[in-house]
């Protein structure tokens, strides 16, 4: 029998189905928690692009573009245009919530061009004419407003002083053409920041939660695992020989049902195997062959040795005795034989009544050992006979030859037996 290697314990049920479990649950912590920052994250930049849009927007409206085309160079800081235009644009500011450094009105330098120069700023130190370059991410924004007309709005977009979002709208002359544009930012890296401590907040609430829901899952692991390894010690005792062995598992599921049933069936092999005395050893081995050849069991000539021993005198010795002690005297002297038998190498096919049939396969050597069998056997159950002062003798009739062997019976009692003449001659 193969020996049963020790499971490790990362490979045993109770760590796969805690690691299944706990995989599970981080799956679905993460899937939680990334969809809620995904549409956390969506909308964040879609209220900001909404309120940079309309704070871009309606502070366009509220400048004149024919006031605005008369600012060029630093000179103009102190015009009557300047100063009304940065009174409308301090108050949109104010009004939106917005830092100094967040509104500015820019103009392009030529046509499609990305390269601006400031207009209008609410520093204290003004900078008319100097340039600005839009960045790179939100040049196709710029543009749109510009050839649209309408305000529009930048993804997130990261320089040296955070990450920003931008609104775009342009401000028109009298002829409608668009001659400088207001540009609105919205600096969110302190609310990305805290959507990512609320990330790290939720991560470790669900961890938290995690653990706590992993002690159901650790205890159904443990109440499987319970009842597999009294399952797996039970067989491991019916192995050993102890085949009364029962297991009691009491989960009230179907690990409970399968230790029931493997007590039936413990119960049912125990009740096989007490029969296996009265199986002869040529029928065992002849079960085990057919296992690899089916025609084992269909029946072969075989070259055989039989051999029968009897008690003569049995039959009016054993009138006067009592019944038990008559059985038990009879198994004595029938072991003696048995012994004898399965010594030099033969089985013992049956018993019949006080008599013994036994087979030896043919070969070279084998009439010399069956004949050393029988001297033997007479020599033991003289012993016993006059040892016990019984009016007893042995008789022995071997006979060697071919024979039909195979299994012989009905669907419900059959023997691997030898039969034919040299079976019928050995019993005379």
């Amino acid at each position: 029998m193969a020996a049963v290697s020790k499971l490790s314990p990362h490979r045993s049920l109770r760590a796969k189905v805690t690691l299944a479990m706990a995989s599970v649950a981080i799956l679905v912590v993460v899937a939680i928690l990334g969809t809620n920052f995904h549409i956390r994250r969506t909308q964040l930049l879609q209220e900001f692009q909404i309120f940079v849009r309309g704070a871009a927007g309606t502070t366009a409206l509220a400048l004149s573009g024919e006031e605005l085309k008369e600012i060029h160079s630093p000179n103009d800081a102190t015009s009557p245009a300047f100063t009304r235009a940065r009174e409308i644009l301090e108050r949109s500011r104010e009004i939106n919530g917005l830092a100094e450094n967040e509104m500015y009105v820019l103009r392009p330098t030529g046509a499609s061009s990305f390269e601006t120069e400031f207009v209008v700023m609410l520093q204290k130190k003004t900078f008319i004419g100097s340039r600005y370059s839009v960045p790179i991410g939100n040049w196709d924004k710029f543009l749109d407003a510009w050839n649209s007309g309408q305000p529009t709005s930048s993804e997130i977009y990261e320089d040296e002083n955070g990450r920003w979002i931008s609104g775009y709208a342009p401000i028109f002359d009298r002829a409608g053409r668009p001659v400088t544009i207001v540009e609105a930012d919205a600096r969110i890296s302190r609310y990305l920041e805290r959507q990512r401590s609320e990330l790290l907040l939720g991560l470790a609430i669900g961890a938290g939660a995690f653990l706590i829901a992993m002690i159901p899952g650790l205890l159904l692991a443990r109440s499987i695992t319970r009842g597999l390894n009294k399952l797996s010690a039970g067989i491991r005792c019916f192995q050993a020989g102890e085949h009364d062995v029962q297991v009691e598992v009491k989960s009230g599921d179907e690990l409970q049902h399968l230790g029931s049933v493997f007590n039936e069936m413990i119960i049912s092999l125990g009740d096989k195997l007490a029969l296996l005395p009265y199986v002869s050893r040529f029928t065992a081995e002849a079960v085990r062959r057919s296992r690899e050849d089916p025609q084992w069991l269909a029946g072969m000539e075989q070259e055989v040795i039989v051999l029968f021993a009897d008690l003569r005198g049995f039959t009016s010795w054993c009138e006067t005795r009592d019944a038990a002690y008559l059985v038990r005297e009879l198994n004595r002297l029938l072991a003696v034989q048995a012994d004898a038998v399965v010594s030099a190498g033969g089985d013992v096919d049956k018993f019949i009544g006080d008599a013994v049939m036994a087979v030896f396969l043919g070969g070279e050597g084998s009439a010399e050992k069956v004949l050393a069998c029988a001297r033997d056997l007479i020599v033991a159950i003289r012993r016993e006979i006059e040892s016990e002062g019984w009016p007893l003798a042995v008789g022995v009739g071997i006979h060697n030859g071919r024979a039909v062997v195979g299994s012989i019976g009905s669907d419900t009692r059959r023997d691997f037996t030898a039969i034919g003449h040299t079976v019928n001659l050995a019993s005379r």
